[in-house]
């Protein structure tokens, strides 16, 4: 019935009615770019680049915090940091939230680089990696440093949508959840939201 297309996994063992839809991020001109000179760069490390405009599809109100995120496995990330800023002059490495409020605005073009956690989530698309919505639903609460305008009620909003319009592997959500010390935490948004829809 999977291969059919009638059911769609969504953990280990775990089916439901539907075929699979899967989150593919689109990627800038600007992330293809960066992506293909580190890829050149830095052949041998782990590496993905995403930008937040993807997470639009899942707002209910708009936000003016738009930004190319670099996360690099943690022992390369200084030389990753020092790559990128030659020619994006707007690069911060593991920003506050004061300097996100200060200098990533819209408009600006802003790069945050951060450290790759081990293990993440990831899918290869286009010549380059990019991470699966299970990684990016995590990293919202994880990194609530970054995205802290995604936080209370649109946080909700955005991991309803995403449920609702993508095939989510909780397993696999769930794992990378535990690695990053949040899995209590994305178990009460399930919670949360199944309370909501019942």
């Amino acid at each position: 019935m999977a291969r059919q297309g009638l059911l769609k996994r969504i953990g280990r063992g775990m089916y439901a009615l539907g075929r699979a839809n899967c989150f593919l991020p689109v990627l800038t001109k600007k992330q293809r770019n960066i992506s293909a000179r580190l890829k050149k760069q830095f052949p041998l490390i782990t590496f993905c680049c995403w930008h937040t405009s993807v997470l639009k599809e899942f707002f209910q109100h708009l936000t003016v915090y738009d930004f190319l995120l670099v996360e690099a496995e943690r022992e390369a990330i200084d030389a990753v940091f020092h790559f990128v800023k030659e020619t994006q002059k707007n690069t911060f490495k593991e920003p506050s939230r004061e300097i996100i409020e200060n200098f990533v605005l819209d408009g600006k073009n802003a790069v945050i680089v951060k450290s790759l956690v081990s293990e993440a989530p990831l899918q290869d698309a286009d010549a380059s990696t990019l991470p699966t919505i299970e990684k990016i639903l995590v990293d919202l609460v994880a990194d609530s440093e970054i995205f802290f305008f995604l936080q209370g009620h649109e946080l909700l909003n955005i991991f309803e949508s995403a449920l609702g319009k993508y095939t989510v592997n909780t397993d696999r959500l769930l794992r990378y959840a535990k690695r990053r010390n949040k899995k209590d935490e994305l178990q009460k948004i399930f919670t949360q939201i199944n309370g909501k829809n019942k």
